[in-house]
């Protein structure tokens, strides 16, 4: 809105509705001329107000469109800060279960070492039915 004030300060009027400059003119030009050049300056004017009007309700579409995106571009900034620390998150789970399944591994491979094939295969059995238990409640 400002710059169509601006341009109608440029394109103004002193009041004929003649362009400034164009108001100093030679004196000595006849009065059917200085009407068809006023009509011409009159349809010109016009036109030019008219291509102004349009360009500036496009710079306010324009506006408008970048002020969106500006909106978008950041809730897309928020979405990833939110992620980032969920991933951050996500990778400090992942460690701390890491760790845990070192100890175990270490426990089962300290009682592993043992030669009798009794206590393997009663290990092994255990096993799959604590995975079995494991399953049933996870899926039930």
């Amino acid at each position: 809105r400002a710059l169509t004030e601006r341009r109608r300060g440029v394109v103004g009027n002193n009041g004929n509705g003649r362009v400034p400059d164009l108001e100093q003119g030679n004196a000595s030009t006849s009065t059917a001329n200085n009407n068809s050049n006023g009509v011409a300056n009159s349809a010109e004017r016009s036109e030019t107000m008219l291509m102004m009007q349009q360009q500036d309700d496009t710079l306010d579409d324009l506006d408008l469109a970048v002020t969106r995106v500006g909106y978008m571009a950041e809730s897309i900034h928020e979405e990833i800060e939110s992620q980032n620390k969920m991933l951050t998150d996500l990778g400090d789970d992942l460690a701390d279960a890491e760790e845990q399944l070192g100890v175990v591994m270490g426990k089962l491979a300290k009682l592993l070492k043992t030669k009798s094939r009794c206590q393997i295969g009663l290990i092994l059995i255990l096993s799959l039915i604590v995975l079995v238990l494991f399953f049933l409640v996870l899926y039930t």
